[in-house]
């Protein structure tokens, strides 16, 4: 399938869904980086599409997705009923798009079936002062993090970088507005790129990523902020891109964004659902 996809110009975009990929990667496994759970997942999504590994997958022409076991998906999260479930959702841009998050978030509800999500953390670089992610890569966050324990986001950045993720969380604040994302975050901003976000922000965000690798102390202004504006601080061990040009397992795409979802029962807080 993805052989024919490949030289097939009429499919321009592809969107690829993992489905739910709890107990189906190795569990033997342990502390697998978040990039290499997502290379795995399209790999298996490959073995599907070739006949090697024995899985529901689905083309549809019409639009180019490749949805894997996604009838399965959907019976999982309808297990139990709306209101009793969580999603999570952790949107990372590799390009500075508008059209790509409205895109991006329009195929989670599709592919998920529903109607809204609880909350989308917004993970956007524009100046990636990143190492290419390559498979064998032993520590994603030691070789994606070197620099930025001596950058900062506003400092990588320039006045037209701030007004592009502006721009991104515009687009992100329209579906919170519709009722189709409860709260809204953001992914390692340091305290003056997040003031600056909040000035302009219709929707505040409640939720503020920072990875600890990049400062091993959270720095006592980001605190400070958070706890005056009632933003939930917490920390993260994604790298800035979570899937680079390099790693797509089909040559010549470009990838847009890449997305993660998470799907916890409330009451008990069990995990019963990720891709």
């Amino acid at each position: 399938m993805f052989t024919e996809i490949a030289t097939n110009p009429k499919y321009e975009k592809l969107l690829i869904s993992t489905g739910n990929i709890l107990n189906v990667l190795d569990n033997a496994i342990p502390l697998r980086k978040s990039h290499e759970e997502l290379l795995d997942s399209l790999k298996l999504c490959s073995e599907c599409a070739s006949g090697r590994v024995d899985d529901q997958i689905e083309f549809r022409e019409s639009d180019g997705q490749v949805l894997r076991a996604n009838a399965e998906l959907k019976q999982k999260i309808t297990e139990n009923a709306r209101n009793e479930i969580s999603i999570g959702v952790k949107l990372f841009m590799n390009k500075n798009s508008k059209e790509c998050v409205k895109e991006a978030a329009n195929a989670l509800m599709s592919i998920l079936n529903v109607d809204y999500v609880d909350n989308v953390v917004l993970a956007y670089h524009p100046n990636q002062y990143h190492t290419k992610i390559s498979p064998g890569t032993p520590d994603v966050t030691a070789a994606t993090l070197q620099h930025q324990s001596e950058l900062k986001w506003s400092q990588s950045a320039n006045d037209s970088d701030l007004n592009d993720l502006k721009e991104l969380w515009f687009c992100l604040e329209d579906f919170a507005l519709q009722k189709q994302i409860n709260q809204l975050g953001i992914a390692d901003l340091d305290t003056e790129a997040l003031q600056l976000l909040c000035q302009s922000a219709r929707v505040q965000p409640v939720i503020a990523q920072i990875n600890l690798a990049a400062c091993c102390i959270v720095p006592p202004t980001l605190k400070e902020f958070c706890t005056q504006r009632d933003i939930q601080l917490l920390t993260h061990s994604d790298p800035e891109v979570l899937l680079t040009d390099e790693n797509f397992i089909l040559p010549n795409y470009t990838v847009d964004w890449s997305l993660r979802y998470q799907v916890h029962v409330r009451c008990r807080g069990v995990l019963t659902a990720k891709g």
